[in-house]
């Protein structure tokens, strides 16, 4: 199976440990795409930002929010 979900923090020197359901990204996996979640209370202080202010790559892939959510996601091709 083709599939790993796994949230992943880089410690200094570059060193990936997986972190517990706390942390506010979180990056899934999927076959032919990945899908990162970001939640808008980003920093933890209760003020959530605007996800017009958040991008993934160079390309500025566009988020992909409801607005009644507290999460933004982005959806990237393997292949972009």
């Amino acid at each position: 199976e083709l599939y790993n979900s796994q949230t992943l923090w880089l410690l200094p020197g570059g060193t990936p440990t997986p972190l517990g359901s706390s942390s506010p990204v979180k990056v899934e996996c999927l076959e032919a795409e990945l899908v990162v979640t970001v939640s808008r209370d980003l920093f933890g202080t209760g003020k959530l930002v605007q996800p017009g202010d958040l991008t993934l790559g160079s390309e500025g892939c566009q988020p992909r929010v409801s607005v009644d959510t507290d999460v933004v996601r982005f959806n990237a091709q393997l292949h972009e």
